[in-house]
């Protein structure tokens, strides 16, 4: 049995460059600062304009293969003290075709039925100034 039921919801900003790889980590523990495991759960990111822009700029997933018959342009995998942590990495080569602007993201959890987001990022994406 998974913890995906345990995983709160997490919500923050991001700034990152079209110029660089996006690589950020966060963690998720319960209330008495115990790692709460994401053993045996997929996750997956998308990332749009606003939730309700139909054009999707990032896909990521910690699984290989299409998300939502989207291709994958990036990647999401569990690690840390007791699998309690996620790393997104986002290739500068996929980062440089993203016009500078905001942007909304979010993290699904995904195991035994269930579909939990469990990460709400708003982004900014900044023109890179060396190229």
């Amino acid at each position: 049995m998974t913890q995906i039921l345990n995983l709160p919801q997490l919500a923050f900003s991001v700034a990152t460059g079209t110029n660089e790889d996006w690589t950020d980590a966060w963690g998720f523990v319960d209330a008495s600062g115990n790692p709460i495991s994401g053993a045996g759960i997929t996750l997956n990111m998308m990332l749009r304009r606003a939730a309700d822009d139909p054009e999707v700029q990032i896909v990521a997933s910690s699984v290989s293969g299409p998300v939502g018959g989207l291709q994958l342009n990036g990647s999401l995998s569990w690690g840390g003290v007791g699998l309690s942590v996620i790393t997104l990495a986002i290739p500068a080569s996929t980062m440089e075709g993203i016009p500078a602007g905001s942007y909304v993201a979010e993290v699904q959890a995904v195991a035994e039925g269930h579909v939990k987001t469990i990460t709400v990022m708003v982004v900014t994406i900044v023109q890179g100034v060396v190229r």
